[in-house]
């Protein structure tokens, strides 16, 4: 293993030394954001029954290198990628008995299958992200 050693006016640059001050450091940072992000979103979820807003979690944070950590949010409910990314349309077919059976307009239907349209997306998870970057003054984007 080679070893670097960088010199400036007053101050010494020693790798080994550096990472054990910057890991921790930035741990810390991307734990807060990660906190941040999911509040954000459990905020902003389009709320119908709760399960989506319950279902997000923190993934676990882990350190790729001593200058690089990774993690996120994930939202762990079945259908969290149709809301958020939206979804084409599609058939539904009756499954476990001979008719679809439902009200509409005041009137009584029974039928073997119910086309439903595209839904657009609603990317909360997305706009949390985005909202929670914005606001914080150390994140420069490009």
């Amino acid at each position: 293993m080679t070893r670097v050693k960088v010199t400036f006016k007053g101050f010494d640059y020693h790798p080994a030394g550096a990472a054990r001050q910057v890991g921790p450091i930035l741990r810390r940072v991307h734990s807060s954001l990660t906190r941040q992000i999911n509040a954000e979103a459990k905020a902003r979820v389009p709320v119908l029954t709760g399960h989506l807003g319950r279902s997000l979690a923190e993934d676990p944070q882990v350190m790729l290198t001593p200058f690089r950590v990774t993690g996120g949010v994930t939202a762990h409910a079945r259908y969290a990628a149709a809301v958020h990314e939206g979804r084409g349309a599609r058939t539904i077919h009756a499954r476990n008995a001979r008719a679809l059976h439902f009200f509409w307009n005041g009137r009584e239907y029974f039928v073997r299958s119910v086309r439903q349209g595209p839904v657009r997306g609603r990317p909360f998870l997305r706009n949390a992200g985005d909202a929670v970057v914005a606001r914080d003054r150390r994140i420069k984007v490009r």
